[in-house]
């Protein structure tokens, strides 16, 4: 995930991160938090940070990045002209 962002991920401690969402989601309809960003601070803590590979990988994902930014592009315009 991190090559094809050309973020840093962060990933969660817990094994169960879509657990760990939904409890937070949770409490937050409950009341207990008055934010996600309050509730993700309070019960989650970072684990691992993945930076994203350099050189020839990140040339290549950025090369797909064009390509899909091309691709929606001309999604766009067929929808255009379809609708027009």
């Amino acid at each position: 995930m991190a090559d094809c962002t050309g973020c840093t991920v962060a990933y969660p401690t817990t094994n169960e991160p879509v657990l760990l969402g939904a409890a937070m989601l949770g409490a937050m309809a409950a009341g207990r938090f008055t934010s996600l960003g309050a509730a993700m601070a309070a019960l989650s803590r970072i684990g691992v940070l993945t930076d994203p590979t350099k050189g020839a990988i990140a040339a290549f994902h950025s090369k797909k990045r064009q390509v899909f930014t091309l691709m929606q592009a001309l999604d766009r315009h067929s929808r255009a002209i379809m609708a027009g």
